[in-house]
């Protein structure tokens, strides 16, 4: 049983760092209508970054400077996803993002090498609570997760700037009619997708070490994360996030370690279709 728990306790953290991804692509998707497939790559550029730099500098500082990096490779991102005039389609956005995660992988590999990456985690004393090692490294992964996942909720749903963020995917010719800058608004919801998914890559590195190929699986975790809540709730990129790490260790450690991608991809097909088949029926 203590077995279990160290696997559902590990779930839990790894599943926080997938709902940042998941988060980040609500976030773009909620506000642009486009769908981001280099969600994946700011995780890998930032922990790989990190780690590079933390051999030279403290970590802090090292986080720090590969956030602000990640941040302005995702407003570029937004810029030519979505283009000077700020329209697109899921279809146009996914080709688009994912020919641009194509060529990062070849950069990170030129840069970085084809060797997985770590650095230092904050503390390297684990605690035990009745035979289940929780580092605190855990903590801080799920706890800089909800504070995401509740600060941006109330950001969209309360506040005038969240409003005009989500106006500006609702209708491009009225948020433009009403004085929205839409460019500017798909920019920086990109820039901050991207530092969301940055924060999930630094905060996950130190235990589950990075290489320039870990896009795909990190990608394809937040998309399903993502897309427990429809690619439009925040909170439910959360609950799949958190769902979708515990199930996968719990296949690690019962099963066998090389389905661990199948399942996020299981779970993936099976919520859009679930969806698919929930909204087809009439209300």
């Amino acid at each position: 049983m203590t077995a279990f728990f160290q696997y559902v306790v590990t779930g839990v953290s790894d599943g926080a760092a997938y709902a940042l991804v998941g988060i980040g692509l609500v976030l773009v998707f909620r506000t642009t209508n486009a769908l981001n497939f280099t969600q994946g790559v700011y995780a890998v550029v930032a922990g790989l970054t990190t780690s590079v730099l933390a051999s030279h500098m403290p970590v802090a500082l090292a986080a720090l400077i590969a956030l602000a990096l990640v941040t302005a490779i995702g407003g570029v991102t937004g810029l030519i996803t979505i283009g000077i005039r700020a329209e697109t389609t899921p279809l146009i956005s996914l080709i688009v993002t994912l020919g641009l995660t194509l060529i990062a992988e070849s950069v990170e590999l030129l840069v970085f090498g084809d060797n997985p990456h770590s650095f230092p985690a904050i503390a390297r004393q684990a605690w035990n609570v009745h035979g289940v090692r929780i580092q605190p490294q855990y903590v801080l992964i799920v706890g800089v997760t909800l504070a995401v996942t509740l600060g941006l909720t109330l950001l969209l749903r309360y506040t005038v700037i969240g409003n005009a963020l989500v106006a500006a995917s609702d209708s491009i010719r009225a948020a433009r009619l009403v004085g929205i800058d839409t460019v500017t608004f798909g920019v920086v919801s990109f820039g901050v997708a991207a530092l969301l998914g940055a924060v999930g890559g630094v905060l996950l590195t130190p235990i589950v070490p990075v290489a320039y190929d870990s896009d795909l699986n990190i990608a394809v975790n937040g998309f399903a994360a993502a897309a427990f809540g429809g690619l439009v709730s925040v909170p439910g990129a959360l609950a799949g996030g958190l769902v979708l790490g515990m199930a996968e260790n719990l296949v690690v450690g019962y099963v066998n370690p090389q389905y661990e991608l199948t399942i996020a991809l299981l779970i993936m097909l099976a919520l859009i279709g679930w969806r698919a088949r929930h909204e087809a029926v009439p209300a």
